[in-house]
């Protein structure tokens, strides 16, 4: 091989590095999931791709979108997970808290409350009965601008739920609680 031939494939496979580079940094960092918005795009966030929108509202106010992710585990249990992120416009950014405090307290009300852990001044985590079922709850309290961003995942606490399941759910939740917050 001469001289000419080696520094042209030098010349190949550097210009190639970048390329190989960056689909290789697509590969690692997985699939996003399915970008969502309400307000035009003023709210954005992701959602796994196998979680179906079973509900969505993107006019007026206040706007949402609801999931439903069923949990293989009891298909005639009539209970399944669900997230939503419901987005509202707010005359006066200054009743945000206000809003969070009074989110709170409804969770608080709930029948069978118990706390799991503290999630600061805009966010909770709780068990509580919907029915006769207990469920599993993360809220979490936004603003954007004049935009409050409400997230809320709940899963029902199925005995033959597996903990693979239970991952793959609480990765979701927390891409949707993560993404939905402006940063």
């Amino acid at each position: 091989m001469t001289s000419r031939t080696r520094i042209l494939i030098a010349c190949v496979l550097l210009a190639a590095l970048p390329v190989c580079a960056a689909a290789a940094q697509q590969g690692k960092a997985g699939d996003p999931g399915t970008v969502y918005a309400l307000y035009e795009g003023m709210v954005k966030f992701s959602a796994p791709p196998n979680w179906p929108a079973i509900m969505q509202k993107t006019e007026g106010t206040p706007q949402f979108i609801a999931f439903l992710i069923k949990d293989p585990a009891e298909p005639g249990s009539g209970e399944a997970a669900q997230v939503s992120v419901e987005a509202k416009l707010l005359n006066d950014a200054a009743v945000f808290p206000a809003l969070v405090n009074a989110g709170i307290n409804k969770a608080r009300q709930s029948p069978g409350y118990e706390a799991r852990t503290e999630g600061g001044t805009d966010a909770a985590h709780y068990v509580a009965l919907d029915g006769k079922q207990r469920y599993e709850y993360r809220e979490a309290w936004y603003l954007a601008s004049k935009i409050l961003i409400h997230v809320r995942c709940a899963r029902p606490l199925l005995a033959t739920t597996s903990a693979d399941w239970t991952a793959a759910y609480e990765t979701g939740c927390a891409q949707v609680l993560h993404t939905a917050k402006p940063h």
